[in-house]
């Protein structure tokens, strides 16, 4: 809990469904009330806007890293292909 008082309001509409879920989900996941719950995941997805950035990082060095990896058995299937094809076919 913060030491900082609480003075600013945010105000939004919700349909009767929206509401409906935002309970559901309060109830699962024990909140004390819907604007306690509210509160905590609107902060909590501020601060997990500060990892999409490396998320999006790490996603695109795996997909490199999955591309070096196709790339290279691809050249060790050739090497290899090479090399058998030599071992049939000796050179005179």
């Amino acid at each position: 809990m913060t030491s900082k008082p609480r003075n600013r309001v945010v105000v939004f509409r919700l349909s009767e469904d929206e509401y409906r879920s935002l309970k559901e989900a309060c109830t699962r996941r024990g909140a004390r009330n819907v604007s306690d719950f509210t509160r905590s995941e609107v902060l909590e997805s501020l601060s997990d806007t500060r990892n999409v950035d490396l998320d999006r990082r790490f996603k695109t060095i795996e997909q490199g890293i999955a591309s070096l990896q196709s790339q290279f058995n691809n050249v060790l299937l050739n090497l290899l292909q090479g090399v058998r094809h030599a071992e049939i076919n000796p050179s005179p």
